[in-house]
């Protein structure tokens, strides 16, 4: 126990850092395990500050103004750095599913994607949303961004991803589906093609 604000500062670093980690091992997950770099930066800062705030509380008297207010300002910086954590770990779940899907719409064609995953289109919709409100919270820092990841988060990213982990483990099996599907139009086609040249023959024929 040091005093009611610090206390205060000290809880609020704790709830930051516990949020940042677990977005950070969940876009791990997604990402397959590879890590997300600059979230981890983030971390290692806000340590940093946090070892700094925790020296000058073992060997100054933090009681004197001039070490509090460097104490305090230690915590505060990292626990904006846990925030920033957060942001990125965010990002780049976003930036990863986006790429997977845009991959996938490639490789199958829209219309596949929309045949065996009604939801995508509104899913994409929603991503293309985040990211316009994400932008805007940037250039207006008059925007809490931290509530915008926050509200991304609780209601978007579970459906977000609930598609994406539906679509990876499904992928195969649509994969040959649309394969087939491609052949099956293309026989469709030749041979459309084929009675119509020999339609075009046999007039051609009944007219000499």
């Amino acid at each position: 126990m040091l005093d009611e604000k610090l206390d205060a500062a000290f809880k609020e670093l704790i709830e930051q850092w516990n949020i940042a980690e677990r977005r950070i091992k969940a876009a791990e997950q997604v990402r397959a395990n590879e890590v997300v770099a600059s979230a981890i930066f983030e971390l290692r800062y806000a340590g940093r500050k946090v070892t700094d705030a925790l020296t000058l509380i073992l060997k100054q008297d933090w009681h004197n103004p001039e070490t509090y207010e460097k104490i305090h300002a230690y915590i505060a910086d990292a626990t904006e750095d846990c925030v920033k954590a957060k942001h990125d770990a965010i990002d780049a779940i976003i930036d990863f599913v986006t790429t997977w899907f845009y991959r996938i719409e490639l490789s199958l064609g829209l219309a596949a994607v929309q045949q065996f995953f009604p939801t995508y289109i509104a899913i994409r919709t929603i991503i293309a949303d985040i990211q316009d409100r994400i932008s805007e919270s940037r250039g207006d820092r008059t925007i809490s961004r931290d509530a915008i990841y926050n509200e991304i988060e609780e209601k978007y990213l579970p459906d977000i991803l609930a598609l994406y982990r539906q679509m990876q483990f499904s992928n195969p099996a649509v994969s040959a589906a649309a394969r087939k599907d491609r052949r099956e139009r293309r026989f469709l086609v030749c041979t459309a093609g084929i009675a119509i040249l020999l339609a075009i023959v046999g007039i051609a024929i009944g007219m000499m």
